[in-house]
């Protein structure tokens, strides 16, 4: 019995002695395995081939910035071995994206991710927050010597975004970002401003060292800037392997923010250092015909900043969008370009100069007029007088619904109304009308100008509707559309268009002074199948 007892024993120590020599060996496998993904995950050689598939299937503008992302690989690929060290990588990687001279690429070890205007002449001159706060002070300074008030902050704490003030003549409102605080209180102080601008002259606004930040701060200040729906601009985002797969173009519009809008001739300052939103502030403002830039280009980085992780938990922001103008401009890598050119430099700040805040005193105290013309919007001023008297009256009977038809400019379709229109009989008889029709053969005419390079749609006023599709719209409802503009010497004749389907229907002429008053207006029936066009 002792002996099966011993015999028993002895099995069961082996057995421990195999099942532990098995734990050790699966923890000893385990170990070996972890330590194996930690080298791989730190591999140099794996990181470096991670770092250049990101870029080539994300990044977005290696044609527009003249680069060859393959060639970079070979030259680079080789400086690359598994003994390369972190800070030998870092360099790497920084030298493989410098010559993109992206400010929204950035690789970052710690996971700081920021944008960086590094790349322009302005920062080359004002590389420091001190030099940068500096210039700022200067321009406070300056603005004091004009008369200008107290300098009202933005409640952005701790950041510092900006703030406004004014002189008897002029409103100036400096923008550092687009961000930093809450929205509804930056609309709020927004609307604050456009109160306290209401009786200015003109406005100034300053967005020199301007480090981009959110779309809704944007478009709540460029809302209060404009008095109708305009369109400013396309995007597309890169989606796949291929460099020509992106997603379809979106149209980014701008309509109206705010019970106010601040509607004068105005002054956009910027330099390099006008980085992303405020890149597409100045693209946006292109549109606006009462706004002119001074200053220096911005710097060109329109995309969102595109974030990637490397394996070894480096951190990566490109950029995979695309942006163009209405007019399908690309200013990547170029910036927005001033109509003004004045450099910024060190040396004159030290000297308390601002040389583009007084070229923009200057431009407006010559430009100040024609600007004031440019912001006069003859189609809404027609539209708004067709809701509220023509229509309000029954003067021309009903309408069920509004399209946003692109404006349309042919003088010849001023003909009909010869006969009816005051106006139009001197023009006729002193041939302005045929003149016009030659001036149309060129692309510099007024309504190209204001029409297609600067395409807008106006807004609806009561008893006006929205576009109703069917079955909601009356079969035989008449749809009103904006259909042409034109300036004549002293008038602009906007053609309200009536269209009850079949081919038949109504149109309007209304008559508006360059003043902006409403002189005349007359009323056709028209129907294209008839002998008769018009009646």
């Amino acid at each position: 019995m002792m002996a099966i007892e011993l015999q028993f024993n002895i099995r069961e120590r082996v057995f421990d002695m195999r099942f532990t020599f098995l734990i050790l060996l699966f923890c000893g496998f385990q170990n070996v395995s972890q330590a194996g993904d930690r080298v791989s995950k730190h591999s140099p050689e794996r990181n470096f081939e991670k770092f250049w598939q990101i870029f080539d299937r994300n990044y977005a503008h290696f044609e527009n910035r003249n680069v060859d992302w393959r060639q970079q690989y070979r030259s680079f690929r080789p400086l690359i071995s598994e003994y390369t060290t972190d800070e030998q990588l870092l360099s790497v990687f920084n030298d493989m994206v410098a010559p993109l001279k992206d400010g929204h690429v950035v690789i970052s070890p710690t996971g700081d991710l920021a944008a960086s205007a590094k790349y322009s002449r302005f920062y080359q001159e004002f590389p420091t927050k001190d030099l940068q706060a500096k210039f700022h002070q200067v321009t406070l300074e300056n603005l004091q010597k004009q008369g200008f008030g107290a300098f009202k902050k933005f409640h952005s704490e701790p950041h510092q975004i900006g703030g406004y003030c004014r002189s008897a003549d002029f409103g100036y409102i400096q923008l550092n970002g687009f961000g930093g605080m809450a929205i509804e209180l930056f609309t709020k102080q927004l609307d604050d401003m456009v109160d306290e601008f209401a009786d200015v002259k003109g406005l100034i606004i300053d967005i020199r060292i301007n480090g981009g930040g959110s779309p809704a701060y944007l478009s709540a200040l460029i809302g209060r800037l404009t008095q109708v729906k305009r369109l400013v601009g396309y995007g597309r985002t890169r989606t796949g392997k291929s460099k020509h797969d992106f997603t379809s173009w979106t149209a980014y519009h701008l309509a109206p923010q705010g019970a106010k809008q601040l509607i004068k001739p105005t002054i956009l300052l910027t330099s390099g250092a006008t980085i992303s939103a405020g890149d597409h502030c100045a693209m946006y403002l292109k549109e606006f015909p009462y706004v002119k830039q001074i200053g220096e280009n911005t710097n060109g980085i329109f995309s969102s900043m595109h974030g990637e992780r490397l394996p070894n938990g480096w951190q990566i922001s490109l950029s995979n969008g695309q942006t163009v103008s209405s007019k399908r401009i690309s200013y990547e890598g170029k910036g927005v370009p001033v109509d003004v050119l004045a450099l910024h430099t060190r040396t004159d700040m030290l000297m308390g100069n601002d040389l583009a805040l007084a070229k923009a005193f200057e431009y407006l105290g010559i430009n100040q007029l024609a600007l004031a013309k440019e912001t006069i919007c003859y189609e809404q001023i027609a539209l708004n007088y067709y809701a509220d008297s023509l229509l309000l009256n029954k003067i021309y009977g009903d309408i069920t619904a509004y399209s946003t038809g692109l404006v349309e400019e042919d003088a010849t379709l001023l003909a009909p109304f010869a006969k009816k229109c005051n106006s139009l009989q001197s023009v006729y008889r002193s041939d302005g009308v045929e003149m016009r029709v030659r001036a149309e053969e060129f692309a510099d005419s007024t309504f190209y100008t204001q029409n297609i390079e600067h395409r807008f749609y106006v807004g609806l006023r009561s008893p006006i509707q929205s576009k109703k599709r069917w079955p909601f719209a009356k079969r035989n409802g008449r749809r009103l559309t904006i259909a042409h503009h034109i300036n004549i010497a002293d008038k602009n004749y906007v053609r309200l268009h009536l269209s009850q389907g079949g081919w038949k229907g109504e149109t309007i002429l209304v008559v508006v002074n360059n003043e902006g008053s409403v002189v005349e207006h007359c009323f056709l029936s028209y129907n294209y199948l008839s002998s008769q066009f018009y009646q």
